[in-house]
């Protein structure tokens, strides 16, 4: 009977905290993928958000990135282009509508 009752609420918050988790970091869509492009920070503080802008049209394409590779990326490829292995995402927020989680950066600007 304790069981039973331990049980229930445990498996509720396990499963609350997968889902919030899910969303927080994005959905991954399988397979690696290789992006090459120009890290910027781009919003008003303390909102920024940094992101991937590949070539191509006039603009190009902003891809949120996410994941454990942020800092580095933000304190060392800053407005520098680089060449990052990952997995597309979808995004968690509506700015964005592209998404990417990179798990290295393949190449970056020479030394």
């Amino acid at each position: 009977m304790m069981t039973k009752r331990l049980f229930g609420p445990l498996s509720g918050l396990l499963l609350l905290l997968l889902a919030t988790q899910g969303c927080a970091m994005g959905v991954r869509k399988p397979g690696a993928t290789t992006l090459t492009g120009t890290v910027r920070v781009v919003g008003n503080e303390p909102f920024t958000r940094l992101v991937l802008t590949t070539a191509g049209g006039v603009r190009g394409k902003d891809y949120l990135l996410l994941g454990p590779l942020l800092d580095e990326l933000r304190k060392r490829y800053q407005g520098q282009k680089v060449s990052l292995e990952g997995a597309l995402c979808t995004s968690p927020e509506p700015r964005f509508s592209n998404c990417f989680e990179p798990v290295r950066v393949v190449s970056g600007p020479g030394p």
